[in-house]
């Protein structure tokens, strides 16, 4: 077939002129956004911490857009189900997911997985974070962290580290705090860190790392012991709890939670969402709530698109070098 040269300009003068349309469309495609519900998507079971999260800041959230936010839970295949969603929903703004650590873990963990973590999904902003605990069974005989690593180093059975099932966040942070204090423990794997708990309650395992929303009314019950935290400072509802930091272990670790939306979505319309995630979490009712339930929200020099994506990137980094120098893989 031959192409005339006036059939060639005509169709680069085409190519230019939809390019140009769409880039002035962009603007405009920002001031419109949004105009009816998004939808959040919660990659886990209705009840847990991403759950909670996306409970407490919806309504606000919703204000600030002046659209309805629905909460939608995907569980399943560790995150990856509701992940997988996200990654194949239009990138427009309009489908959004709430992940905590787990989503720069999965990368690691999972050999093949139907999305690319790094290339399929785009940060919005990090929503907040909280330290976890060092905890062991009431009838533990020491009663300070360095009593505990005596303990665990010992003669007698090796101490029984608790965790939330193999390739969970509670997992690596259980890994790291061994290879740091150079234990040989039995790793005892459960279905969620719900039932590890209880069984440090009740005595059957010895140790386990828990967020501080879950331990604050044990420990303030007394019905398990803590040793260390894993936070840049001491908890201010806690002030007598070390931090492993200041015990001289480098270890400092977050459970956090960030919005996500599938790569490609406009950087106008990110703006605006972030913009509302921002308005969002310096409510003072989103304050309030985050701080009963012992969580803070990000500082603001990590709370724009950019500063929340490099967090994420690190962490994907982070979590990556954990799970290669351990085996570490999931199911």
């Amino acid at each position: 077939m031959i192409v005339s040269r006036r059939t060639v300009v005509t169709r680069a003068g085409a190519a230019a002129l939809a390019l140009g349309l769409m880039q002035a469309a962009s603007p405009l495609h920002a001031q419109d956004f949004p105009t009816r519900a998004i939808t959040i998507i919660v990659p886990s079971s209705a009840g847990g911490p991403a759950y909670v999260t996306a409970r407490l800041i919806a309504d606000r959230f919703s204000q600030a857009l002046k659209q309805p936010v629905v909460v939608e839970t995907v569980p399943g295949a560790g995150g990856t189900i509701g992940m997988g969603r996200l990654a194949r929903a239009a990138p427009d703004g309009y489908t959004l997911m709430i992940h905590q650590n787990g989503f720069a873990i999965t990368p690691a963990i999972y050999d093949k997985l139907p999305f690319d973590t790094e290339k399929d999904f785009v940060t919005v902003g990090m929503i907040n974070r909280s330290e976890t605990f060092v905890v062991g069974r009431p009838t533990l005989p020491a009663n300070n962290f360095k009593e505990l690593v005596a303990w665990m180093k010992g003669p007698g059975k090796p101490a029984r580290i608790a965790h939330p099932g193999v390739g969970t966040n509670g997992h690596l942070a259980a890994t790291m705090f061994v290879r740091a204090l150079e234990l040989e423990p039995t790793m005892v794997a459960y279905k969620g860190i719900g039932p590890a708990v209880n069984d440090i309650v009740g005595g059957h395992v010895d140790v386990t790392q828990v967020g501080a929303s879950a331990a604050a009314p044990l420990i303030k019950d007394n019905r398990i012991k803590v040793f260390a935290s894993t936070g840049f400072s001491r908890n201010p509802h806690f002030p007598d709890i070390p931090t492993l930091g200041e015990l001289g272990y480098n270890i400092q670790l977050w459970l956090w939670m960030g919005l996500f939306a599938p790569a490609g979505t406009p950087q106008p319309v990110l703006e605006t969402l972030n913009a509302a995630l921002r308005e969002t979490l310096a409510d003072a009712r989103t304050i309030s709530n985050f701080e009963a339930s012992l969580v803070q929200r990000f500082p603001d020099d990590q709370m724009s698109v950019k500063a929340s994506g490099d967090y994420v990137r690190d962490q994907i980094a982070l979590w990556g070098k954990v799970v290669r120098e351990n085996n570490i893989k999931g199911h």
